[in-house]
């Protein structure tokens, strides 16, 4: 098969879509300040604020606007601009004015007045203000303030992350690719997301799978090396096809140099998180399983991707008809292979005859063999040990399979059989 990448094209198109989750509007989640002047304020600054108050109760939003300007040059101290502001958020408030209201915080932000218990309130929703109008830097400010000030919850760090997200994909080409000085911009809200993550999780929330989602296709895209552990995050909080395909197909992207017995095991698991989706997929699995003389499991595969209707019939004919004239010569000489095994010096005619088993889903007898084959040596462990693993699993031993991917615990091997024993975990959870 030729060595493409194996993510899909598709998946650089999720650059530039929908936010995680917006921030709620200031006004669903604020309550409408008390506006009256203190009493200190001066009565050139105060005759029209109150006269302002006043018409904001009435419902007259445009008659106070026109008192706010008035009021406007005599506000001079601390207190006198947070309350105009005041006055001025409530103006947006009621005539639903984004613009006014964001106008409106920003000041009372800047005025000095603002008491410091409302500072981080304050701070996240001029951060979500900005994020609506596409000021992403100010928005980044804003999160970044209200994250220091301890803004309750995962608000803030979501919203910081999303911030950095869209301004990276405020910098993307046409089809959706991030642009070299774009991609350490995105990879900036990777941590901030991992932080709301957690303190959902810490609060035994349920994290919605969107979330995870979103950290591997800007992980992928921006070419972060936390990429791999963002698929793993994802197949963690939702363990679909697509999401164990775009893990796996990742760890072969970074590992091209594996072998094709390493890429089986590989292939193996897509088939049974039901990641195999095409045509394309189901050749690479057959024609690998066809070098390795695993006639068994090359019909097999092609029969699972024709009866899914993944795979059109008549599709990969020439495997299949390779395979199927092999095997009934191919299974007879089997028991004569095991015992020679059980003979042989070491464990290598052992471990291959497992293999032969395995591939016609004779499990217990695979299991038997691979065991065989690590008792006599003189075999790759991390290879016996997966493959071992896989067997039990397969004929409903899932402790035996733990303890098998257990050992492996070096190279590439080592990761393959990480996955199997995460795919064990969602499998005794179910």
């Amino acid at each position: 098969m030729g060595s493409v990448s194996k993510l899909t094209a598709g998946l650089m198109l999720g650059v530039a879509g929908l936010a995680m989750t917006a921030a709620p509007a200031f006004a669903q989640k604020a309550k409408k300040e008390k506006a009256a002047p203190a009493p200190k304020m001066s009565k050139e600054f105060a005759a029209p604020a109150v006269a302002a108050q006043d018409l904001v109760k009435a419902g007259n939003f445009e008659g106070a606007k026109a008192k706010i300007a008035e009021a406007e040059p005599f506000a001079k101290t601390p207190d006198e601009l947070f309350n105009l502001n005041v006055i001025r958020l409530n103006i947006g408030l009621g005539a639903k004015d984004t613009a006014v209201q964001r106008q409106a915080i920003e000041g009372m932000l800047a005025s000095g007045g603002a008491p410091a218990e409302e500072l981080p309130k304050y701070e996240f929703f001029a951060g979500d203000f900005a994020m609506k109008a596409k000021d992403y830097d100010a928005s980044i400010a804003h999160f970044q303030k209200a994250v220091e000030l301890n803004y309750p919850g995962s608000n803030p760090h979501l919203m910081l992350a999303e911030a950095y997200f869209q301004k990276a994909a405020s910098q993307a080409t046409p089809n959706g690719q991030l642009p070299p000085a774009a991609k350490p911009i995105a990879a900036q809200g990777l941590p901030h997301l991992k932080k709301a993550i957690e303190i959902e999780k810490a609060a035994g929330a349920a994290v919605p799978a969107g979330w995870y989602n979103r950290g591997f296709t800007m992980a992928y895209t921006s070419g972060s090396p936390d990429a791999p552990q963002w698929a793993l995050y994802q197949v963690d909080g939702d363990p679909s096809g697509k999401n164990w395909r775009q893990l796996l197909r990742t760890f072969q992207d970074r590992n091209r140099s594996m072998t094709s017995g390493e890429n089986l095991d590989v292939l193996r698991l897509m088939s049974q998180t039901s990641a195999l989706e095409s045509e394309y997929d189901y050749a690479e699995y057959a024609d690998t399983a066809s070098k390795l003389a695993l006639f068994g499991e090359v019909k097999s595969v092609i029969d699972q991707g024709r009866s899914s209707g993944k795979l059109p019939a008549g599709k990969l004919s020439d495997f299949y008809t390779q395979a199927t004239a092999k095997i009934a010569s191919d299974k007879a000489s089997l028991p004569s292979a095991a015992a020679e095994a059980a003979k042989a010096a070491n464990g290598r005619t052992a471990a291959f005859t497992a293999g032969a088993y395995q591939g016609y889903g004779d499990y217990a007898k695979a299991a038997e063999l691979y065991k065989l084959a690590l008792q006599k040596g003189s075999v790759d462990a991390g290879e016996v040990n997966t493959r071992l693993g896989i067997a039990l699993a397969m004929s409903g031993d899932l402790a035996g399979a733990k303890s098998a991917f257990e050992q492996v615990t070096t190279g590439t091997r080592k990761e393959i059989a990480q996955f199997w024993l995460l795919w064990l975990s969602k499998k005794s959870a179910a």
